[in-house]
This record gives structure tokens, sequence and C-alpha cells, in this order.
């Protein structure tokens, strides 16, 4: 189990649960392969560059494009995608089928531990 901290550091940003268990590995090309790519990138809305964000065909063009402001090295709760992906925060990303906690834990988990490629 990971601990992670509460923080409150603004208006966008969103409170974690202080433990979560990862779905699987919490490492980019795992965050990539099990939930970006799948729901996210290649056959959902972040293909077209909904919402601004165009995360390309790859693992390597994703990770460029997340890190361009989505995602704070360190720091899930002041993440955008961590905003959009919690139900608490902006919610409701992928649209009409939420991740599952477990899903949202091992993208958070992969972005508190520094969002490591």
């Amino acid at each position: 189990m990971l601990l992670l901290a509460l923080l409150s550091c603004g208006d966008d940003c969103v409170e974690l649960p202080a433990e979560c268990t990862p779905q699987y590995t919490p490492t980019f090309d795992k965050v990539w392969a099990e939930t970006l790519s799948t729901t996210c990138a290649l056959s959902g809305c972040h293909a077209t560059g909904q919402g601004g964000l165009t995360m390309g065909t790859t693992a390597d063009e994703a990770y460029a494009a997340l890190l361009d402001g989505y995602v704070v090295p360190g720091d899930p709760e002041c993440s955008v995608i961590v905003s959009r992906i919690e139900p608490s925060g902006q919610g409701g990303m992928p649209p009409g089928s939420v991740l599952a906690e477990e899903e949202r834990c091992a993208v958070e988990t992969w972005i508190a531990e520094g969002a490591e490629r």
C-alpha cells in the first residue's frame, strides 16, 4: 500500500485518500499500456485533442504531452490529469466510464513517485 500525502494546495487541486492500492505496478510504461492508451489516447478523446490535450499515438508522445502542464511530478493532488480522473475533482474522465479506484491509484502513485519515464 502507498501512503499519499493529503495536501490542500488550491482550488484546482484534489484531496486524495491517505492510502490506495494500485491496480498494477505504477510505472509510466504500465500507466500508458494499461490505462492511457486504451481509455484516453488511442481510442479516446485525446487522440483528437479534445480538452486541449493530444496524447499522440506513442508512449513518448503521451509522456511529453502530459508533462507539458498536465502532470506535476511528485504532486498528484495538483496535477490536472488527477483532477480530471478523480470523481472528487473536475472528474468524469473518461466520459461515461470513470476509472476504477485501483486504476486511478496507479496513475496517482506514478505521479507521486516523480512521474519518471
